[in-house]
């Protein structure tokens, strides 16, 4: 049984940015129409404030099987190495036999960014300005994306540790912001990527017609973003059958009876025109990204493809 291995130096050789948003476009397009397979995913807490976490999913019913197991551990920032560890599976669409294994690392932070910056498109498309909150692999992952979706926008990192913001902001053609709040109120979007388990950001700062969109609130006990400002946004989500039970902020809004859980809108059908925004200049928009595993799978499907026609990565005989 062959499998090949493609290491994250192989996927980023392959996943480019412009590459990622068509992969979104597909996963979230065929989620709106119908098409895709998307079981829940699988949450186990762990100590620490870790979690673990396993997507499955098809792009199709008869498209190949593609899953990702993981963690995300924010404690590992004292230890000096990385908070999100996965790796993703693909098996034959006919057999079932594991067809690749790939680095799940790389694949989540340009695919979770190119979803969010896929949903900027739809929610903020003139944008002038895009915050960036945070200096990790998400933080650097969406500041590329957003160089495909928002080419002529300003793009701004803030980040608790100041001297990584500025590293940061220097290999992205960013600047570095030292005042946050200020930031918030002047940015056209802003984009949550941290692990905090609190929110980052205050209600006030959010000025009318601007587009915030969390990607670290993706588990019921990791609350970024204040819930408060859902009671006075328009709430888009990646999969509402997900966000309604795992987005820390979505969940405590709806618990507080802010937010009706019948106007939450899929990010997928507004790709497919089930759902319009009539949005009004003055209103505030919030997007959360949880993350879904055909995210993953049209992710993998490109990925790929690609590596089997250039000979990307390495095969390994599991016997």
């Amino acid at each position: 049984m062959s499998v090949r291995i493609l290491s994250a130096t192989d996927v980023r050789s392959i996943f480019t940015p412009q590459l990622a948003l068509e992969s979104q476009r597909e996963a979230f397009t065929r989620l709106g129409a119908g098409e895709a397979v998307q079981p829940p995913r699988l949450l186990v807490p762990g100590p620490d404030s870790s979690v673990s976490f396993c997507y499955s999913s098809r792009i199709a019913p008869d498209a190949p099987a593609v899953s990702k197991f993981g963690s995300v551990n924010p404690a590992n920032k004292a230890r000096g190495v990385g908070a999100v560890h996965s790796v993703i599976t693909v098996l034959d669409a006919e057999t079932g036999a594991p067809r690749a294994i790939i680095n799940g690392d790389s694949v989540t932070g340009l695919r979770t960014a190119a979803a969010t910056t896929l949903a900027m498109q739809q929610l903020a498309p003139d944008a002038r300005t895009v915050l960036v909150v945070g200096t990790g692999a998400q933080a650097r992952a969406h500041l590329d994306a957003f160089t495909v979706t928002h080419p002529d926008a300003e793009l701004q990192v803030f980040g608790r540790n100041a001297e990584a913001a500025v590293e940061v902001a220097g290999s992205h053609d960013a600047a570095a912001m030292t005042d946050l709040e200020q930031a918030v109120r002047h940015a056209d979007i802003v984009v949550l990527c941290t692990s905090s388990l609190t929110p980052v950001i205050e209600d006030a700062w959010v000025t009318g017609g601007t587009t915030v969109a969390s990607v670290g609130s993706f588990a019921p006990d990791r609350v970024e973003l204040p819930p408060s400002l859902l009671a006075r946004s328009t709430v888009v989500v990646d999969y509402r059958a997900s966000a309604l039970t795992d987005s820390g902020p979505v969940v405590e809004a709806i618990g507080a009876g802010a937010v009706d859980p019948d106007r939450i809108t899929d990010l997928g059908a507004l790709l497919t025109g089930a759902a319009t925004l009539d949005r009004r200049a003055a209103d505030v928009v919030t997007y959360f990204s949880v993350g879904i595993g055909v995210q993953d799978a049209a992710a993998a499907a490109v990925i790929l493809t690609a590596a089997e026609e250039n000979g990307a990565g390495t095969q390994a005989d599991l016997g």
